[in-house]
């Protein structure tokens, strides 16, 4: 698996909101300087506690209890929000100078508000003892990087734009999604369900970042790989031709999703699909792992397209781990936890449960599912980019700018005001 896409992120913003720096930390302090260093213990913190999550999080403390005998972990996962929550959670603990050994975040943006708050250790001398980065696509390594700096490990890397589809109910309404169709091929498709008396989308944006996923997938899908990309570095405006018949297109979209959907969860969504309840979801793969947790057959009761656009375009959402810079309880086990999630054995283990593909390159994917092989593939080849909705493509003030307004946009529909917005936030954050 290599990506032969540069993922271009803007790293120039400060800090980002609700991470909160811990006056007076420092970035650089060696793990390893820790009082609480020696101990056997363990505690990890993050926002993967649905089904398939919770047992593809279990199997990487399996593999760390296993490489180190007699290490008691403590599971300290936040469940809601689209990892919100946990990052609200560890924000708190952060500020009050108790931070977990190790917790999970996005690569690139959401990394670098971390770092700006001194809240991350520097792992370059891990990283170059181990010669991680000849085992990664060099894209997927350099956006574990703040200023040349390591100060995350990669678990693996997870598509965004993935429309999941009802085989049953598109042959019932006699319709086919074409991703070489475009969005206006897209929106006949789903028109051509509702008049079969089906729903045609189900979404589950009780946690906002579902509805801003989709929307980023038809933005990308409307402006192409290198214009979005540009959108957060001020090189291309929100206030484009583009973006504002995107947002027209997702309010059609919107139109035609379950009216509940704010009631309802992402992974409630997936799964009523799935059921039959509609013909489409837009979610990132993580809910290919959900779907087979829940018992659903690839194939049978659901399949998978890229979201329709007029490039192939992979949304590239990372997952990984760092430490904290200053007062970690337990560093010798937190460095025995970033190596074992570089054990490319523990990654396919870790992507079989999760839907995700492994980050490192000697990882066996011969071995995983034929999405989760078409996905290897079109990383490889496609052109490569970072989500906003998961706070990769800026930083998590950013991010949060833009989920902010997707959120004022799902009751209002003013387009007028979601690109003002936006326009302000890149004058003002970029």
């Amino acid at each position: 698996m290599r990506a032969g896409n540069k993922i271009k992120v803007s790293l120039a913003v400060s800090a980002a909101v609700g991470l909160i720096a811990v006056t007076g930390c420092s970035a650089n302090q060696p793990a390893g300087s820790s009082p609480g260093g020696g101990s056997n213990k363990l505690e990890i913190t993050s926002w993967w506690t649905s089904g398939s999550e919770a047992e593809a999080l279990n199997g990487l403390i399996d593999g760390v209890k296993k490489a180190s005998p007699g290490l008691s972990v403590d599971n300290a996962a936040v469940s809601g929000g689209g990892g919100a929550n946990a990052r609200q959670a560890l924000a708190a603990r952060l500020q009050a100078g108790s931070p977990p050994d190790s917790w999970q975040l996005h690569p690139a943006g959401q990394l670098k508000s971390y770092v700006d708050g001194g809240q991350v250790a520097d792992l370059t001398e891990l990283w170059t003892r181990n010669d991680w980065a000849s085992k990664l696509p060099k894209d997927v390594a350099e956006a574990q990087q703040v200023d040349g700096k390591y100060y995350t490990v990669p678990i693996g890397v997870h598509r965004g734009n993935v429309l999941w589809t009802n085989p049953a109910v598109l042959a019932k309404a006699n319709a086919k999604v074409d991703p070489a169709a475009g969005v206006d091929g897209l929106i006949s498709t789903l028109k051509q369900v509702q008049a079969s008396g089906v729903t045609p989308v189900c979404l589950g944006d009780k946690d906002i970042f579902a509805s801003a996923e989709l929307l980023e997938s038809i933005i990308m899908s409307r402006t192409g790989a290198d214009n979005y990309k540009k959108l957060f570095t001020n090189e291309y405006s929100f206030d484009s031709p583009e973006v504002k018949q995107a947002l027209e297109d997702y309010k059609v979209i919107l139109s035609l999703s379950n009216k509940d959907h704010s009631a309802v969860t992402w992974d409630e969504a997936v799964k009523k699909m799935a059921d039959g309840k509609c013909a489409v979801s837009l979610m990132g793969d993580w809910a290919y792992g959900e779907l087979v947790n829940a018992k659903k057959t690839p194939g049978t009761d659901f399949s998978w397209a890229t979201f329709p656009g007029k490039e192939d375009i992979f949304d590239y959402v990372g997952d990984g781990f760092s430490i904290p810079a200053r007062n970690i309880p337990h560093a010798e086990a937190a460095e025995a936890w970033l190596t074992t999630l570089m054990d490319p054995k523990i990654q396919t283990e870790f992507a079989a449960r999760k839907g995700s593909i492994p980050a490192v390159t000697n990882a066996d994917v011969s071995t995983l599912s034929q999405y989760q092989q078409e996905a290897a593939q079109s990383f490889s080849k496609a052109s490569v980019v970072s989500s906003i909705a998961h706070g990769q493509a800026a930083t998590a003030e950013f991010a949060q700018t833009y989920a902010d307004a997707v959120s004022t946009f799902n009751g209002s529909g003013n387009v007028d005001a979601f690109l003002a917005s936006m326009t302000q936030a890149q004058k003002t954050q970029l």
